[in-house]
Formats: C-alpha cells, sequence, structure tokens
C-alpha cells in the first residue's frame, strides 16, 4: 500500500515534482491523504490542474474530484497553489480559491489546506491561504526522500509539464503510414505462425524483442523503420506481448517501458491500442502512474487491459502489490513457449 504521510508541509510540497514526474506551474496539484483503515494517513490520489481552469470552471474540478474521490475515505485535501505572484501583494486568486474551496466543503470535503507556492526553487516561501502564520521554506526539491526514491526506480523528473509531455508525441503520420506499410504483412505471418503453434518461429521472435530490450538498457532504441515494424509486428501477437509485461530486473524493466514507448509513438493505428496498453502497464508496474495516465488520454479505443490498468490506477493500488502475479504469468508464458512440446 502507499506509504504513510511522515512529511511536513514543506517536504510535501518538495515532493511535488518527483510525484508528477515534472516541475508544475500555473497550476494546482491537490494530494488526497486517506485513511489507512486505522486513522492513520497515506497519500492517496494527486490531481494538477491547469491553474486557469480552476479559476474558471470550479465547477468542473470539483465533479473530477468527486469522482475520483467517490470512494477514498479522504481524511484532508492538501492543495499546492503553484503560482509565482511577484507582482501581488497578496495571494494569488484568494477570492476565487475561496468559492472553489466552499464548492468542496458543500461536498463534503471538510479538511481542506490550500498552500501557495510561487516555484519549486530550494528556499522559496510557502504560505496558506487560511492561517497567515502557517508559513515556512521549501525543502530542496531534488534531495526530498520521494525524488530520490522516483529516481532509484529509473523513473526521471522533468523540468516542465511541457517537455514530460514530449515523450507522448506520436511520430509524423507519413512515418507510421510507411511502418504499417512494412508491418501488417508481418503480422499476417505472426498470425499463421500462432493458429499452426508454430513455437520454433515465435521463439525467434521472442529472442529479437528480448535483444531489443538488451539494447534499450544501453539507450539504443531502433530508428529503421523495418526494424520497429518488425517489433510492432511481435507485440501485435497476445503471448509474446504478455511475456513482455514484465522482465527479471528493474533495469531491464524500465529499459523495456523506454522502448515500448518509443515503438508505441510510431505505431499505426492498427498496433496502437495493444502498445499502449503495454506501454501503461509497464509504466504502472514500474511506479510510474503519471506516464500510465498521460497514455490513457492519448487512448481512444482502451483495451481490456488499459481498462484494468487504468482503474488499479484510479483506485490508489500500490503496483508492489500485483508485481508478482504479473511477473509470474510473464514468466509462464515464456516457460511455455521456450520449453515445451513440440515443434511440429
Amino acid at each position: 500500500m502507499p506509504a504513510p504521510i511522515y512529511l511536513t508541509d514543506a517536504d510535501l510540497l518538495a515532493a511535488i515534482p518527483a510525484t508528477l514526474g515534472y516541475v508544475p506551474a500555473d497550476s494546482l496539484v491537490l494530494v488526497a491523504a486517506t485513511d489507512r483503515g486505522d486513522g492513520t494517513a497515506r497519500m492517496g490520489p494527486i490531481t494538477r490542474f491547469d491553474l486557469d481552469i480552476v479559476v474558471r470552471r470550479p465547477g468542473y474540478v470539483v465533479a473530477y474530484l468527486k469522482e475520483v474521490l467517490a470512494e477514498k475515505a479522504v481524511m484532508r485535501l492538501i492543495g499546492a497553489v503553484v503560482h509565482d505572484n511577484a507582482d501581488t501583494g497578496d495571494l494569488p486568486y484568494r477570492r476565487q480559491l475561496a468559492t472553489f474551496t466552499q464548492w468542496l466543503h458543500d461536498c463534503g470535503f471538510t479538511n481542506i489546506e490550500l498552500l501557495h507556492l510561487p516555484g519549486f526553487a530550494p528556499g522559496v516561501t510557502w504560505s496558506c491561504y487560511e492561517v497567515e502564520t502557517h508559513t515556512g521554506t521549501l525543502t530542496d526539491p531534488v534531495t526530498s526522500p520521494v525524488t530520490t526514491h522516483v529516481i532509484a526506480l529509473d523513473n526521471r523528473v522533468y523540468r516542465s509539464r511541457a517537455e514530460f509531455l514530449q515523450q507522448f508525441l506520436p511520430a509524423d503520420a507519413d512515418t507510421r503510414a510507411r511502418i504499417a506499410a512494412l508491418a501488417d504483412p508481418i503480422t499476417d505471418e505472426v498470425e499463421r505462425e500462432e493458429r499452426a503453434d508454430d513455437r520454433p518461429s515465435l521463439r525467434r521472435r521472442l529472442e529479437r524483442l528480448d535483444d531489443a530490450v538488451s539494447a534499450a538498457t544501453g539507450g539504443h532504441v531502433p530508428t529503421d523503420e523495418r526494424v520497429i515494424a518488425d517489433q510492432l509486428a511481435g507485440l501485435s501477437n497476445l503471448r509474446l506481448r504478455g511475456i513482455h509485461l514484465t522482465q527479471a530486473a528493474a533495469e531491464r524493466a524500465a529499459a523495456a517501458h523506454a522502448l515500448w514507448l518509443h515503438l508505441w509513438r510510431h505505431a499505426p493505428e492498427r498496433y496502437a491500442p495493444d502498445m499502449a496498453a503495454l506501454v501503461a502497464t509497464t509504466a504502472f508496474l514500474c511506479h510510474d502512474g503519471i506516464s500510465a495516465a498521460a497514455i490513457f488520454a492519448k487512448v481512444p479505443r482502451p483495451t481490456q487491459l488499459s481498462q484494468l490498468i487504468r482503474a488499479m490506477h484510479r483506485n490508489g493500488i500500490d503496483p508492489a502489490t500485483v508485481v508478482p502475479d504479473f511477473f509470474t504469468n510473464s514468466q509462464e508464458l515464456r516457460t511455455e513457449l521456450t520449453t515445451s512440446a513440440a515443434d511440429l
């Protein structure tokens, strides 16, 4: 389960960039402290909104929070208002945020605290909207225990949301069309191999995917469109895709996720839903729920796996509790393909 909250407000604010995966600006970041069941709190869902949306459409934001937090025992909502108000003598949007807070109160969220933060430079002053004397200085986000934990998992903290979102931009349409023309005949061949239970051929495809993950551990992802097409065709196979939902080592898991993300960005429409599910699952299992959520926002036709991972993410399921099951299933699929019967 997610860890209990032992952080001070200053430490909690410093943890926001690592928790989101990027340094936010002009944002409202809400952290829900939820009941562990024994009266102590843990970090529940974390949501970010453009501050402009909160100010102009508070009803939309409140409705979204009601949906996300409906089944949670929320003990406290801590909101970080990230906005540089150097040119004003007061905290930004005080009147509008008071209205927003009242709407939350009316929906049953009674313990709410909004803290203003001009940015994430170490030592900047943060202030409370309700209690003037509740103020302090930001501890260094780089040395935050949460940042250390995120980096240890091979996840990255981007300098801005725009930079973070760059990794989810698809390749241009012409490139994806060329890859489709290369991949479709290979995919048809993979389907014939699966129907015929042609395990030697499927094992060779698995070996090429394994080699691609090994190359990705050194930072190398394919640029040749024929190679990308071959890998997408291989991963169109449910068995090969299931094997690669997990990896035997954390380094390979992070590299595989980077590789699948790269392939998803180049995936034609035929391959995009299954690749999105693979990317979202590997992100979630690597404790990178923010990247998983970014993928969900890009998927018009979610698969059953995507829907399952999205539900786990939205309900605050700790990936560590499901990783063993995913790993066992992946290894069983690998063992069945690589050691079982008849190569007829």
